[in-house]
């Protein structure tokens, strides 16, 4: 089984005035195809995606991939999908619009799919994209998500949570989930923790992780952060030179 996560930086690519002279407005048909192609590339049987796009043209890329999808609306311009071969029983968004939205909890995106893996196999998957600026929201973040996820495993040992964390390793988000016995993957198999906003023109973090629970620790076979063609660039920035999206793609392959 291969998972993935990519904050997608809403089909623009990056630089957005450069990707443009080659796929034109990221609502266009020619770029819906230049990402299926993308996302293809990773070959994932669940794919989280963050900052993504409007309904219609997510379910265009998803059933031109032949794979089912769940939408997790965002309260302000950023929603969340995954894209999945694995059926969908049911699907939770963990935030809802109001007048003051922005300055809220969970403002970007947060939810969850329970999936069935076979007829006897369930599986929940959460993506979430966190405050990128302000770590007490990310805190008040934490801790709703903590309970949502404390629910969850009482459905099924087997949880995934994934997305742009927008923090480093040390705050509370990550704490929460270690206290849970979850797994950072790039911790656990993936070498330790890489740069995933990492190419030409963009400051660096370490930011965009997957953890899974207790029991899905022992089926960690591989875990990556994609930095092929199209995804990375070390530049120089000349004209023509995009890449899909300012952050990069990880990725974990189970047993």
């Amino acid at each position: 089984m291969r998972i993935g996560t990519y904050n997608v930086l809403g089909l623009t690519g990056y630089p957005k005035e450069e990707a443009i002279k080659t796929i034109g407005s990221h609502l266009s048909q020619n770029a819906q195809n230049h990402f299926i192609q993308a996302f293809q590339k990773l070959d994932c049987d669940i794919l989280g995606l963050q900052e993504g796009i409007s309904s219609p043209q997510i379910q265009h890329i998803s059933i031109n991939m032949g794979m089912n999808l769940a939408t997790f609306p965002s309260p302000i311009a950023w929603p969340g999908h995954l894209i999945t071969k694995f059926s969908i029983l049911e699907s939770r968004t963990f935030s809802h619009t109001t007048v003051n939205a922005a300055d809220l909890p969970l403002s970007r995106c947060a939810g969850g799919a329970l999936l069935a893996l076979d007829n006897h196999t369930l599986m929940w998957v959460v993506v979430i994209h966190l405050h990128p600026t302000q770590e007490k929201l990310r805190n008040l973040e934490a801790e709703i998500l903590q309970d949502h996820i404390k629910k969850m495993l009482g459905d099924t040992n087997q949880v995934v949570i994934m997305g742009d964390f927008n923090c480093e390793v040390d705050e509370q988000i990550h704490t929460d989930l270690k206290k849970l016995k979850f797994t950072n993957v790039m911790q656990e198999i993936g070498g330790g923790l890489q740069w995933t906003m990492d190419s030409v023109g963009i400051k660096k973090h370490k930011i965009d992780h997957i953890y899974v629970s207790q029991t899905l620790t022992s089926r960690l076979v591989k875990a990556q952060v994609v930095r092929d063609e199209g995804f990375r660039h070390n530049g120089p920035q000349v004209e023509g030179l995009w890449v899909y999206s300012d952050h990069l793609p990880v990725i974990v392959e189970l047993e």
